[in-house]
């Protein structure tokens, strides 16, 4: 073998190689500030519209845009007897309304129930004393945790932004990574005592095939500012400030169905409403306080 040309060929071989890497990397590069520049313009086209509308951003806009799908959403599949049990020490069924379809029970740690429209309700007897601060971030954690092991799947919840005062903590059920907005455990404190919570709990899981990318977070603001009515923003002094914007799923709460989908959906958080829009079509939802 003539090792000098075997050589010669190595050589050429990896200085090919390091010149496909390397025009690689450049186009990447080069998409990349592509990218960005095309969503800095965007971003600043979006102001505009916020600005007409007399709206304004206090939060980084999201720049991600997955594939996702639609997911399939039911009612806890467990019988209501076995959930309280395995939950809650102690628990005992003292009331069954069939036509009402409400259930109550007795636990070590207070009362029990189950509403006709599918939450789960809780009343600490006694109520739980919460140590520290009520004004601290940390809150949300604490209250949390000096109620654990007291609800159904409880680390399944994250705390979410939308809390208005601190009289009422909310938590979102997530699914993978992403939040899911119709799931929505709330804790109610009164001073620095838990004295209970509401739960709406599903069962989430299984994708539909075929999923789709979203619609970017830019898209989805641009919707929600150009579905107001300029007549009615005539007399508003202030811009209304946008505090969050989440990517996660949505649906309507559906009390007698057995099996639902939950969509995709962009959340916009401002000081006034929180708008829903759907992440495949654009379409926004109706604003809710």
């Amino acid at each position: 073998m003539d090792w000098s040309k075997a050589k010669t060929y190595f050589i050429i071989t990896f200085l090919l190689l390091d010149l496909l890497l390397g025009t690689q990397y450049y186009n990447a590069q080069r998409e990349a500030a592509e990218y960005v520049q095309s969503f800095t313009a965007q971003l600043t086209e979006l102001k505009d519209v916020l600005s007409e509308r007399k709206m304004t951003l206090q939060t980084e806009v999201p720049r991600e845009t997955p594939t996702m799908h639609f997911v399939q959403a039911s009612h806890p599949k467990a019988l209501v007897t076995d959930i309280a049990r395995d939950t809650l020490s102690g628990a005992k069924l003292v009331e069954d309304d069939k036509s009402k379809g409400t259930m109550k029970f007795k636990t070590n740690y207070g009362e029990f129930g189950v509403t006709g429209n599918g939450f789960f309700t809780m009343r600490y007897l006694p109520s739980r004393h919460v140590e520290g601060d009520l004004n601290s971030p940390k809150l949300g954690s604490a209250v949390l945790a000096k109620i654990d092991k007291t609800i159904w799947h409880q680390d399944l919840y994250r705390e979410d932004i939308v809390n208005h005062d601190r009289t009422v903590i909310r938590y979102l059920q997530s699914y993978q990574k992403y939040p899911v907005f119709s799931a929505l455990l709330e804790v109610h404190l009164q001073n620095s005592e838990i004295v209970g919570y509401n739960q709406k709990a599903l069962e989430v899981g299984v994708e539909q095939e075929g999923g789709q990318r979203v619609l970017s977070a830019i898209s989805a603001l641009r919707a929600v500012a150009e579905s107001l009515d300029p007549g009615s923003l005539m007399n508003v002094k202030e811009p209304v400030a946008i505090h969050d914007i989440k990517l996660g799923y949505y649906s309507p709460n559906y009390d007698d169905a057995d099996v639902w989908y939950l969509w995709p959906m962009w959340r916009i958080v401002t000081d006034q409403k929180v708008y829903y829009v759907n992440a495949f079509t654009g379409q926004v939802e109706k604003g809710t306080p």
